[in-house]
Formats: structure tokens, sequence, C-alpha cells
């Protein structure tokens, strides 16, 4: 169903509790449909029965074997596994003679294990199945429903996003910013990747929490709760790997909910190896060297092409980081990346003032940046004395700024035809920027990019001329504040998202 004709959304949450495998228990299992058809997000907790395998989350209705206990539990080495083991046997045994799962397991078993996924999840409604799953609720504290007896209420927070979850080079949190102090929007961001060095972020989700269910179904409860819209980088899911790890296994619980998706791409999670061979003299995929950088190229030629066609079925705004994507999303509004200018200030010292002149080039991702491309000709220019040469690699953000301050040329991207986000922090820092930018990506963007145009073929004779010209260099990065200030400062950002937001 298209977002647009989705139906008011209940955002209401139910758990339902059952004392019995989620496989024994017909009713429990179809008044978890039934609340899921009403509109609600479910939770069904069923205790684990025998050995099988946990079922995944299905459309909204996330279901949890829980492991319950035994007084053996807390018993250390062999006395404990042992133990437990023997009455775990007894209790399978003894249902399977009932045929009856649930007299196997009492209710104090069942509070102590289900106790955690319902503070998680928070519901609205807990609906109990038989006796037991009742008693159990009732040791928590918590009321409790009959099956057939919960309807939703409705929902209404105020307009809120939250972005997520890759973060790359900081810009979901940044974004994030952004909204909140140009829009007047509540946004956060949640980072899952992990980088060498830190970048700032609203929520933070390390490994184990991205699998661990109760993470997920917090993470549920507050979304349902407090957000309106989700942005989602790269075709990531927000809500950890409780309904699959994609966004797209996400996309039916938020839209039940009435939550507004779009899509955002940064580079390589869209950009089309093919296309882009076609259209940029310089690409890398084009004819990579090493044996890393052609299975690079064949696993993006996939990945992108499997993400291509699931854009094109997707019924919301797409947005991209670089005005080069729209190459490969026609239809993307290009979301400026931000560059924060509180921190990325003009160094002490003008550029080109040293007589021989330290340039600096930091690649994230050589092979992407043209790094092997152009090194020759900069270690050929700093043997004949004309330049100081510094490549940097994982460094930390906060050094990373002095270096680029006191830097006096800054070399970024040469063979994908964009500029991104050190460009935008060389301009800030009032430095020398040299790339080589696409005139396709130049004529998208409504004003003169302030820095100086080479490719790898040109750069020795554009660095040359900058040293014989340092004023005409100094006279173009005197004007690169101004223009990041115009177009990444995060008004821009926010006014490309803000349309979506307000809708």
């Amino acid at each position: 169903m298209p977002e647009q004709d989705q139906p008011a959304a209940a955002r209401s949450r139910a758990a339902v509790v059952s004392a019995a495998p989620a496989a024994a228990s017909a009713a429990a299992r179809a008044e978890a449909d039934r609340l899921l058809a009403a509109g609600y997000s479910v939770l069904f907790l069923t205790p684990a029965f025998g050995k099988r395998k946990p079922e995944p989350s299905r459309g909204g209705v996330h279901v949890v074997e829980v492991r319950v206990g035994t007084s053996f539990d807390t018993a250390s080495g062999a006395l404990g596994k042992i133990g437990r083991k023997a009455v775990l046997t007894t209790r399978n045994a003894r249902g399977k003679a009932l045929n009856n799962p649930a007299a196997t397991w009492s209710a104090a078993d069942v509070a102590a294990e289900i106790g955690p996924y319902l503070d998680a999840f928070a519901p609205d409604v807990v609906v109990v199945c038989e006796k037991t799953a009742e008693k159990a609720v009732a040791k928590l504290g918590r009321a409790a429903v009959a099956p057939g007896k919960a309807q939703p209420a409705a929902k209404s927070p105020q307009t809120s996003l939250l972005i997520g979850s890759n973060n790359n080079a900081g810009m979901g949190h940044a974004w994030a910013r952004a909204v909140r102090e140009h829009a007047g929007i509540p946004a956060r961001n949640i980072q899952k990747k992990s980088y060498a060095f830190a970048y700032g972020s609203d929520i933070k989700a390390e490994d184990k929490n991205w699998v661990d269910p109760v993470w997920g179904l917090g993470r549920v409860a507050d979304t349902l709760d407090t957000v309106t819209h989700v942005l989602s980088e790269s075709g990531l899911a927000v809500l950890g790997r409780l309904n699959g790890g994609q966004f797209a296994d996400d996309l039916p619980e938020l839209r039940r909910a009435g939550i507004r998706s779009a899509l955002l791409f940064h580079g390589s999670d869209i950009r089309s190896p093919d296309r882009h061979i076609e259209l940029y003299k310089f690409s890398p995929f084009r004819a990579p060297v090493s044996e890393e950088d052609r299975e690079l190229t064949e696993v993006l030629r996939g990945k992108t092409a499997e993400m291509a066609k699931w854009v094109e079925e997707f019924d919301g705004p797409v947005f991209v980081s670089t005005p080069d994507l729209i190459d490969d999303v026609p239809r993307a509004t290009w979301l400026p990346v931000v560059a924060d200018l509180e921190q990325w200030t003009e160094g002490t010292r003008p550029p080109l003032e040293r007589e021989v002149p330290v340039v600096v080039h930091a690649p994230s991702r050589p092979f992407m940046k043209g790094s092997d491309l152009i090194e020759p000709t900069l270690r050929e220019l700093e043997s004949r004395g004309l330049i100081e040469y510094r490549r940097l690699e994982h460094i930390p953000q906060a050094e990373l700024v002095g270096v680029v301050q006191d830097a006096d040329i800054v070399l970024d991207h040469f063979v994908i035809g964009n500029y991104g986000v050190m460009t935008c922090q060389a301009m800030a820092a009032g430095r020398v920027s040299i790339a080589n930018i696409d005139q396709r990506v130049r004529d998208r963007v409504p004003a003169e990019i302030p820095t100086i145009q080479a490719d790898p073929d040109s750069l020795a004779e554009v660095i040359e001329g900058v040293l014989a010209d340092r004023d005409k260099a100094r006279a173009i990065a005197a004007t690169g504040r101004a223009f990041v200030r115009e177009f990444h400062d995060g008004r821009k950002s926010a006014e490309a998202l803000e349309p979506w937001l307000r809708g």
C-alpha cells in the first residue's frame, strides 16, 4: 500500500503472553494475529520448548521464545548443566504426556523470564491466554486482559525525525542537529556501524545490542512513541535485527504505525559501477589494479543493482548526500553534507605563505579517492622540493582539524567526480582545495564551487600553476568558507528535508 494511502495509525503495542510454546498455542497465535490486524505492534512471549529455533518477527508480530529457568540455573559447573538438563527433560516429557505443554511451567518460572521483554516493549495492553500466564503477569504487577478484549487507541506524537543507522562520516548526527537547529523539529540519529575514530551520535548500538531482542523491542517502543519520520541510510534497519536487519524488514511495522519513511544514500551504497564507467573518464571501476579492488567492484556491482530495484519500487522520498548520485537516482533530492563551522575554523596561517607548501591528502578509501593515481605526481613534486606531501589515514577527527588548518593545499576526490565532506572541511578552514569535480556535478550546484579543478593527468600542472600565482589561489580559497556557510552549514540540509517533514 502506498505510504500516502496508509490509514491513521494507532501506534499502540500489545504483548501476548502464553505459558505454552508458540507452536502449541493456537489461541495465543490467533490473538496475536487479531491484534496485528487491529493496528497493534505485537510481542508474542512464549516459553522455549524442546530444541525448536526461535521464530523470526513477521510483519509486526515479534515472537520471542524465552528460556525458562530452573532451580539448577544458579548451580556451578557440571551439576548445574546436568541438573538443568534433567529438569527440562522431565518437564518436556510431562508436557508431551499430558498433551498440555503449559503444565510444565510454573508462573514463577515464566514471570522471571518475561519481565525484561515486557519492560523493554512497554506494551499498552498485555493479553494472557491461560491461567499460568495470567499468574505470571500478575507477579510482575501488570494488569492483563483476556483474548479478544483489547482495542488500540490513537496516539499522535509531535513531528520527530530518526536517522539511521550508518552515520557515515558523522553525517547522520550532523543532519539531525541541522534539523533541530534550523527547522525546529526534534531529530536524533542512530549509529550501528563502528568507525576507527568516534563520530557523535545520539543513539549508539554495539553489535551485541543490534542482535539483542530486548534492545530491539526497546527501539520499537521508543520509535512508536516518539518518531513520526524515519530516514534510512543505505537501506539499513533502525530497529536492530528484530525484523531482519534491513529497512525493508522494518517498513511494514513503521508504515502500519503511520511513520513516514524516506531513503538516503551516501555513495557506494547506490552508485552503479557500470554507469559510473560510462559517465566518468577516471572511474576507479574501469580497470581496478588490485585483486581486492576488483572484488570490491564486483560486490558493488551486485549490491547496487539490487538496491536500485528496491529504490525503484519504494514510493517514498529519496535523498542523496552528493550531487553525483543523481546520476543513479534521478528523482532524488540533494541533501548537502554538513561541515561544523564552529569546529572547522580558518587556520591561523594564510595558505601558501611558506615557500614549500604543505599538501595534505586524507583518503578514507584510497581506491575511491584515486590516491594511487595522484601519489606518483605528488612524490615527484616533493622530490623536486616544490611541496611537502602528507598522506593521512585513520586519524581522529579532533586531530584532523588541526592538520588541515595547518595545510596549504588539501586534495580530495580525483576519480569519483564529486566533492564531499573533506572538500567542505578544507574550504571551511580557508585552505586551497584541489579536486576533480566533474562538470555535470558542478552544474547541479547553484554556485561556483571554490575548489580548483584538476584530474590525475593535470594535477602536476595545476599545482605548479598554483605555486606560480599564489595570490590567485589564495583569492579562491578566501571564498571557500562563505560557500560552505551558504550550502553546508546545515541550513540547506534542513531545507531539503523540511517539505517531507512538514508535509
